[in-house]
């Protein structure tokens, strides 16, 4: 029972600490991704906008 314990008092602070450092990962990598988002969206709205002039 003692060695059950052990085990789970050891794996939650590392479970913890692997999830602490994918967060940090993704709020670093947030704005990148908010840049690109914004881009992709921008190149979708400029292009439907040349094709409908083509077509008049």
């Amino acid at each position: 029972m003692d060695d059950l314990v052990t085990i789970l008092i050891v794996a939650f602070p590392l479970g913890m600490m692997i999830l602490l450092v994918k967060y940090m990962k993704f709020i670093h990598n947030q704005p990148r991704m908010e840049e690109e988002r914004r881009q992709k969206e921008a190149k979708e709205n400029s292009q439907p906008a040349n094709q409908t002039e083509n077509d008049v």
